[in-house]
């Protein structure tokens, strides 16, 4: 209606209007039907409404601004997935900030989003750290489950994709056949590191432990090198190869005989960073929203252990060299 506030929800299309005011309950009464009727729970039905109450549209939506230049260190966070046309309102998830709002009488702690970059970056691909906050997190789940209905253009993917880490694991001359060998990869392949490990610990091949000792140390090569703990990683690439097969003779009856192959084989592992905004982007439904915040706040929980965990061996380390130190100058002074 002509009256309707910043956000009217009904069914699965969200309308944006010039007005700033919140919306009333029950503006939001459909959706939460809706989700009751398609079997959801209530209690996630509550929660998704509570987020989307807090999502203020300001008025640069709707305003004809200029195209502003793309955000600085010093400027907020840019959700890198949101952008808006020029005539056609939000048309594709490109580029967009989340501002916290000052608190004040007519709105407590809501969440303001503003069009940055609009026609110059369409990606924001620098602007968003895989790993993000889990408020932020929530908050930008809660608005691409509103807008899940678009549809984000494959290059976005792409880009954010070629940005992160990667690191490379293999294990040579197996003793196994490799069509065998690529049953027991594919199964691993796809999955965040904890999972596979947790699903090879129970497959009943008798190369999965080999697969998950590969898994194992390319994580923790990935721990060495840039303090990435095994729930940060997935395993984007997982295949087996054929390996210098051995030619054997193969006996056979009346006097024959033929040839024979020992299979051999080789293991391609690729871990990569997990891309949490990403992943929230890519769930179609709440449950599996659900799942990847839970995975980024352990991803989260065992960074921030890790972190104090090396802080402390940093520390250790200096105050030992330091020991040291004093140790060799005391030495000296007593042989002059």
């Amino acid at each position: 209606t002509a009256t309707s506030p910043s956000i009217c929800i009904w069914h699965r299309t969200i309308h944006f209007s010039v007005s700033s005011h919140p919306p009333p309950p029950s503006y939001l009464t459909p959706l939460f039907f809706y989700h009751c009727r398609e079997g959801r729970p209530i209690a996630m039905s509550h929660s998704l409404i509570s987020r989307m109450s807090r999502l203020l549209i300001s008025r640069q939506f709707i305003s004809k601004t200029p195209a502003l230049p793309i955000a600085s260190s010093s400027s907020p966070k840019t959700l890198g997935l949101f952008h808006k046309s020029a005539n056609k309102g939000i048309r594709c998830l490109s580029s967009m900030t989340a501002v916290p709002a000052r608190p004040n009488n007519n709105s407590n702690n809501t969440i303001q989003i503003n069009a940055r970059t609009l026609g110059v970056d369409h990606g924001a691909t620098k602007s968003l750290s895989p790993l993000v906050s889990i408020a932020d997190a929530e908050n930008f789940a809660a608005f691409a489950h509103a807008n899940r209905h678009q549809k984000v253009k494959p290059f976005i993917f792409k880009r954010r994709r070629v940005q992160l880490k990667t690191y490379v694991g293999n294990e040579r001359n197996i003793r196994h056949s490799p069509w065998r060998m690529n049953l027991v990869c594919q199964f691993a392949a796809g999955l965040t590191v904890p999972e596979a490990l947790k699903q090879l610990m129970f497959c009943r091949k008798v190369k999965a432990p080999l697969v998950a000792k590969v898994i194992r140390r390319t994580a923790n090569l990935a721990d060495i090198r840039d303090g990435y703990q095994a729930s940060q990683l997935e395993v984007a690439e997982c295949f087996a190869t054929h390996g210098s097969h051995l030619k054997r003779v193969k006996i056979m009856g009346r006097g024959r005989s033929g040839k024979k192959h020992r299979r051999h084989c080789h293991i391609r592992l690729v871990l990569r960073e997990i891309d949490f905004p990403t992943k929230l982007v890519q769930a179609e439904s709440i449950n599996q929203k659900r799942k990847w915040l839970g995975y980024l706040k352990t991803a989260t929980d065992d960074y921030e252990k890790a972190k104090v965990e090396r802080d402390e061996l940093a520390e250790l380390e200096a105050m030992a060299a330091e020991l040291e130190k004093e140790a060799r100058k005391k030495k000296e002074e007593e042989e002059k």
